[in-house]
């Protein structure tokens, strides 16, 4: 006589069941995305201001080599996101050698002469430079190749200018010989700066929704 077989409910899950386990692995899954999110930020936040202490000790440090912070942009511009973007840091903390009438920057291979520097940033020359290289004043600081980005010439009135970048994207982008860049603001002389015995160093980046200023005033 043949024993009749008894179903096993158990060996499979119910609609029920895998609904459950779909909402639950729903659930986690955004969790998992939140905290990357967060943590996306927060490197990101964190490498903008490592950037952000390495560039106040060199201008710190080239201070006290040539007596004075390095200049902004003396141009006379009304809007102050135009004249602390547009700033000659780049070439000051490189250093230069001056000959036969030019700047050649010895972070970079570039030869900007006067009215390049005059046009772009009302400034003459280079004052961290020398006719050797031996006697520049401020021991150059050495960017990497993605610490600055070239300007697009036409914004540059021609000349091949470079300008410090912020390593993430920030709400004021400009226009680059290469795509956009976010620039760091400097600013050492009008007088609404936060800083007025110093200067003012800032980055304006966006992190999600949000946009964060990380600042030599707030950092």
């Amino acid at each position: 006589m043949k024993r009749r077989k008894i179903p096993n409910h158990n060996s499979a899950f119910t609609l029920l069941e895998l609904l459950v386990v779909i909402a639950i692995i729903g659930v986690l899954a955004t969790l998992v995305v939140g905290v990357a999110g967060v943590a996306s930020r927060k490197m990101k936040e964190a490498r903008v201001k490592a950037d952000l202490n390495n560039l106040i000790t060199a201008i710190e440090s080239y201070k006290a080599e040539v007596g004075s912070y390095p200049s902004d942009n003396r141009l006379n511009l009304s809007d102050h996101r135009v004249h602390s973007s547009r700033n000659p840091l780049f070439y000051e903390l490189s250093g230069a050698v001056f000959t036969n009438g030019n700047f050649k920057v010895l972070n970079h291979d570039e030869i900007v002469n006067s009215g390049h520097l005059r046009s772009v940033f009302g400034i003459g020359g280079i004052q961290n430079s020398s006719r050797d290289p031996r006697d520049v004043p401020y021991r150059r600081f050495n960017f990497k190749p993605s610490q600055f980005k070239e300007l697009d010439p036409i914004l540059a009135n021609g000349a091949d200018i470079e300008l410090l970048a912020v390593p993430v994207k920030g709400p004021y982008m400009l226009k680059g010989k290469v795509g956009e860049f976010n620039p760091w603001f400097y600013d050492a002389s009008t007088t609404n700066r936060h800083n007025r015995n110093g200067f003012d160093l800032w980055a304006e980046i966006e992190l999600g929704d949000k946009i964060t200023v990380i600042g030599n005033w707030r950092n």
